[in-house]
C-alpha cells in the first residue's frame, strides 16, 4: 500500500494514524502542496478533487480520509474499529459526517488559518470550533470514546 499525503494535512494524519494503529505496512509519498503537485495530471488521475490523502492498494485508489478509514477497517476485518451492527455503524457514520462538516469548518479551518495562512474569518471559525468542541466534550463526559466502550474510526476521524 502507498499513501499519498502531506505532513501538515490533518486529513493525511487521520489516514497515517489509522495505518499505524492497525500495523499495516505502507509507503509514504509526500505530495508537495506548495508546488501544486496535487493539481498535476498524474495526481488528478488518482483523485480528481486534487486532495490528499489518497491510499493506493494495488490498482485501487481510495481518496478522502474518512473513506480510507472505512476501507481499511473493512478490508482487514477490523470490526472493532467499524462494527457491522447497524446501530453502531450509523452512530459512527454520524460522527464521520461531523468530522467532514463541523470539524472541517471549525477547528480544522482554524488550523488552516494558523498553519497555511488561509484567509477565513477567524471569529466565525473560532465560534464554530467552540460549538463543536463543547458538544464533543459533552459526549466524552459520559464515556471514554465517542461512540462505544473502545476506540472506533469515529475517534480517529475526530
Amino acid at each position: 500500500m502507498k499513501l499519498y499525503h502531506h505532513p501538515l494535512s490533518g486529513h493525511s494524519h487521520r489516514a497515517r494514524l489509522f495505518l499505524s494503529l492497525l500495523g499495516i505496512d505502507h509507503d509514504l509519498v509526500e505530495v508537495d502542496l506548495s508546488a501544486a503537485a496535487n493539481k498535476a495530471w498524474h495526481f488528478l488521475e488518482l483523485n480528481p478533487f486534487g486532495q490528499v490523502p489518497v491510499l493506493m492498494d494495488g490498482d485501487t485508489a481510495i481518496a478522502d480520509s474518512n473513506a480510507i478509514l472505512v476501507y481499511l477497517a473493512r478490508k482487514f476485518g477490523k470490526f472493532e474499529w467499524f462494527p457491522t451492527d447497524p446501530v453502531l455503524e450509523a452512530k459512527i457514520q454520524r460522527w464521520l459526517s461531523v468530522a467532514a462538516g463541523e470539524i472541517a469548518y471549525g477547528p480544522a479551518a482554524a488550523r488552516l488559518i494558523t498553519v497555511f495562512r488561509v484567509k477565513f474569518d477567524a471569529g466565525e471559525v473560532i465560534s464554530r470550533s467552540h460549538a463543536i468542541l463543547k458538544l464533543i466534550n459533552a459526549e466524552l463526559a459520559r464515556r471514554d470514546f465517542i461512540v462505544a466502550t473502545h476506540p472506533t474510526i469515529a475517534d480517529v476521524a475526530l
